[in-house]
């Protein structure tokens, strides 16, 4: 179910050009050109059903190929939590295709129908479709998305503060439909002066503002952090026999190390795997370290009793948590609430139906809580992959924080050789850059195998470790007093934006196709 042998060159194209955009290759250039093969291809169909049904393959083509390259690691990364790896995987890429399948047949629908230009309808469906990519509840999976390219050029990425993540998706697609459009106007030999001049503007404005918000953000700091990153083997971590004593050896190790006045120390996610409720020696442990280093260390381990509940009231599901221990004490816990589908919860499924078992059957969690590092800076937890899902960080600094902290455990993105490490270890960490960015916010990172990090309001990436190699970073977090437009409206743009889509669908689905010629040529 392919697009016609002589088109799937274009659609191809646009699929290679959008994975080529995003980490570890980061390129510009295909970000505002990806999707510009595409919407040619569309834009030069037939009215009628053949030439929707052909959009809608190249649609979907472009999608095989744009996330079956960008999230290949998730069938190598998973085979050693799930046998769904390899399943979970094709479904994913299946669903994502279907989406892109979508945006192909809308985009020739709103023009057949509604005379929509294609810059138009590339703005308004390629937003909306990352919209719902990202709303899908259980299986919502919104992983760099057309705008999140612009990670790696922060200063580019500035108006995320007003609009986010998926309103540079709008600006991104928008160039692409402009690009398109000069190209469909040169090749039926109309002047494209007028196009070209569109195009410069709307890539100057936003790069404008970022250059701008650059030079006048005030910072301030907010706290003296250290990330440590223990560098322990995913085979150790997933051998009950040896793994806590393993990870919480080398933890200590690296943690005792740390020679300088620090507010807060960070251990990567799951750092201690095991339940620390009720285990008082564990904790007695962890509150003697964080005595000697003389800051609360932030705790990766897993939760086994609902906050505010008594110990015997203990659910069969763990949480993925975060627990904050000082010298006198546990001081709070954050119980992970985006959970990895098919790896820390089946879609749909309650964990309870699955045993005592931690993988697939995780618990959700439901609170948010500010914690507090030193005497008065407060933060907000990502753990793993909660960092890709802008609207936790918004809720977090509405909620006053002043810097965020994710930890993660990328282990099982790759192994140490040069052959054995996926994308993954790049491409997870470039969406915090987005988060700091939208929230004028600092960012503390601590992972397992790396990357480890802080990330300025600014976006800029500081004091990086490398990868598969322990060490601990000692760094200033920064932030900013004002919340950004983001941080107070979230993604408003990308709502209006899919709002009017589905309205312009709507419109489209009760009017006539304005005549039976192929589409009309870009005005």
């Amino acid at each position: 179910m392919t697009p016609p042998r002589d088109g799937r060159t274009l659609p191809v194209l646009s699929g290679v050009l959008l994975a080529l955009a995003h980490p570890p290759v980061e390129l510009l250039l295909p970000a505002f050109v990806g999707l510009v093969p595409l919407l040619v291809f569309i834009a030069e169909r037939p009215e009628g059903p053949a030439g929707r049904w052909a959009a809608i393959r190249a649609g979907a083509l472009t999608g095989v190929l744009y996330f079956g390259i960008q999230l290949y690691w998730v069938a190598v990364a998973l085979t050693l939590y799930s046998a769904l790896a390899v399943p979970a995987y094709l479904g994913l890429v299946a669903i994502l295709a279907l989406l892109t399948a979508g945006f192909g047949g809308a985009v020739h629908w709103s023009r057949e129908r509604l005379g929509l230009p294609v810059a138009v309808a590339a703005v308004l469906f390629w937003t909306a479709l990352e919209w719902v990519q990202g709303h899908a509840g259980d299986l919502a999976m919104p992983w760099l998305g057309l705008g999140a390219a612009l990670a790696p050029f922060p200063t580019l990425a500035g108006a995320a503060d007003l609009v986010g993540s998926r309103g540079l998706t709008a600006w991104v697609a928008g160039v692409n439909g402009l690009v398109a459009t000069a190209f469909l106007r040169r090749r039926r030999g109309r002047p494209v002066g007028g196009v070209l001049a569109a195009i410069a503007v709307v890539l100057a404005g936003p790069a404008a503002y970022g250059v701008a918000r650059d030079a006048m953000l005030e910072t301030r700091p907010a706290a003296r952090v250290a990330v440590v990153q223990p560098n322990i083997p995913e085979e150790l971590k997933l051998d009950p026999a040896v793994a806590v004593d393993t990870s919480l050896s080398a933890l200590t190790a690296l943690t005792a190390g740390i020679d300088e006045p620090v507010d807060l120390v960070v251990w990567p996610e799951v750092a201690v795997p095991t339940r620390l409720e009720g285990d008082d020696s564990m904790i007695a442990r962890i509150r003697a370290l964080a005595r000697d280093v003389g800051a609360p260390i932030l705790v990766g381990a897993y939760g086994g009793v609902p906050i505010g509940a008594a110990l015997e009231d203990a659910p069969t599901a763990s949480f993925n948590s975060a627990l904050l221990i000082a010298p006198d004490g546990p001081r709070g816990r954050y119980d992970k609430r985006r959970l990895v589908p098919f790896v820390e919860r089946v879609p749909f499924i309650d964990p309870a139906w699955l045993g005592s078992g931690r993988l697939g059957g995780l618990g959700r969690g439901t609170g948010k809580p500010v914690l507090t590092a030193g005497e008065a800076a407060g933060f907000g937890t990502l753990i793993c992959y909660e960092s890709i899902f802008g609207d936790l960080s918004a809720g977090y600094r509405r909620d006053g924080a002043d810097f965020l902290v994710n930890i993660t455990n990328d282990a099982w993105f790759g192994r140490d050789t040069w052959y054995g490490r996926t994308t993954g270890l790049w491409q997870h960490p470039a969406h915090t850059v987005l988060r700091a960015v939208e929230n004028r916010v600092g960012v503390a990172r601590a992972a397992n195998t790396g990357v480890s990090m802080f990330v300025d309001p600014r976006g800029r990436v500081y004091a990086a470790t490398p990868l598969f190699q322990p060490a601990v970073r000692v760094e200033t977090v920064y932030t900013t007093d004002e919340p950004t437009l983001y941080t107070r409206w979230g993604d408003w743009l990308a709502t209006l934006l899919t709002a009017l889509a589905a309205l312009l669908l709507l419109a489209a689905a009760v009017s006539r196709p304005r005549s039976p010629s192929p589409l009309a040529p870009e005005p």
